[in-house]
């Protein structure tokens, strides 16, 4: 259910805070890992720590400029440099989500919370440690937990862009917290962009949208506030209150929708494949897609093993052979198996002839490519815009079964 909106003295910048210091910039090549950027610059290769240990899939494409912050504590072993932003125009997105908490107590809470004579960071309670407790002024007690949304796509503020266990253990944390008396709040800083709304990231953490859902309908409060910071690393609070939409949640309860999955093939391999006989399969990477009205976790669970399971569909002959595979739900109201395979189609991907697709008029729903699909920009770009602005499609039109406009 949506916030409600700022008033128009509450989208004014505020007093500035400094990110990072922009020391150098780079294009960026690989991430290796989650905590290791490797970037270039003028010929020279750069290994920079990566402060955000989200996918970013988002973010990181090839040649992607980013900003490059020199550490002051590189010692021995250590990276010189860290990947503190990336270039948006004149803008920047910052990586640094931990330094989102210097940038709430600096910029959002004593304007989101009244009358604040005193503010602890990093609170600890039994096992847990809570990023701030605030004392107002009538001796209430508030814990705040602050979460960086790097993620806005199509005008829609997510989180998180990943699972996230931690997250959700701090949500059932402070509904035993409320319970005991603290006023708990979750602050969302939304890092760049000018988003619409916020909304929890249904596709990749159901369960932490729904314990969302359930931290606010027992008096949990949620906000979500917008900074925007320049290229050099200064930042101003640009929003206090963008709307919070929780209506998404009742997908994630739905359990509905459809999906893609990304199979790794390591060497080429003829497979037969019930009806449609033997098929040669090169090596590298295929995208299958496919949905379900009802049980999307299980059925993405399914295609996640390997082994031991009864061949039903197309893509169990094919799983067997798989070095790694990944899945991608969309949630949504419609079926959009046949649109997204039409996405892929029209991203030049290579159809394999009537694979999965005995059932509608698709030449295909698997598709070939050479490369890994996450590090392709159109792919990830069209991956985003269905979850971004799909979910919605109740309020657009009925459901469609069979195939869509992409068929």
């Amino acid at each position: 259910m949506p916030c409600e909106q700022a008033g128009a003295e509450e989208k004014a910048p505020m007093e500035g805070f400094s990110f990072f210091t922009n020391d150098r910039e780079a294009l960026f090549v690989a991430r290796p890992n989650r905590f290791l950027i490797i970037a270039q610059d003028r010929g020279e290769t750069l290994a920079c720590h990566c402060p955000n240990p989200g996918r970013l899939i988002e973010y990181l494409f090839p040649n992607e400029r980013l900003i490059l912050e020199k550490r002051r504590d590189s010692g021995a072993g250590k990276t010189r440099w860290t990947a503190a932003g990336i270039c948006r125009g004149e803008e920047a997105a910052p990586l640094f989500c931990a330094r989102a908490n210097q940038a709430a107590e600096q910029l959002i809470l004593r304007r989101s919370i009244p009358d604040i004579q005193d503010i602890r960071a990093e609170y600890p309670i039994g096992r847990s440690r809570f990023d701030f407790l605030c004392v107002d002024r009538q001796g209430a007690r508030h814990l705040v937990e602050v979460k960086a949304c790097s993620l806005i796509e199509h005008g829609i503020a997510m989180f998180p862009d990943a699972p996230s266990a931690r997250a959700l253990k701090h949500l059932e944390e402070m509904e035993e917290l409320g319970r005991a008396g603290y006023r708990c709040h979750l602050l969302f800083v939304i890092l760049h962009s000018s988003p619409r709304f916020f909304m929890p990231n249904i596709h990749t953490d159901p369960a932490f949208a729904l314990g969302l859902r359930r931290f606010h309908e027992q008096g949990g409060r949620l906000q979500a506030s917008l900074i925007r910071c320049g290229r050099q690393g200064g930042a101003a609070l640009a929003e206090l209150e963008v709307p919070i939409d929780l209506s998404p949640c009742a997908l994630a309860e739905q359990d509905r929708g459809s999906y893609l999955m990304a199979l790794e093939i390591p060497e080429a391999r003829r497979v037969s494949v019930g009806a449609l006989g033997d098929i040669d399969f090169e090596a590298g990477w295929y995208i299958y897609a496919g949905s379900a009205q009802k049980g999307l976790s299980a059925r993405m669970s399914r295609h996640l093993r390997r082994l031991r399971k009864r061949r039903h569909w197309h893509i169990d002959y094919l799983t067997p052979y798989a070095k790694t595979i990944t899945a991608l739900p969309v949630r949504s109201y419609q079926n959009l198996e046949c649109r997204l395979a039409g996405g892929l189609k029209a991203l030049g991907a290579h159809p394999i002839h009537r694979f999965g697709s005995s059932d509608c008029a698709c030449t295909s729903h698997l598709f070939y490519l050479p490369f890994p699909p996450l590090t392709h920009k159109g792919f990830v770009e069209m991956l985003l815009a269905y979850r971004a602005r799909l979910w919605a499609a109740k309020h657009d039109e009925a459901p469609r079964e069979g195939c869509g406009s992409n068929c």
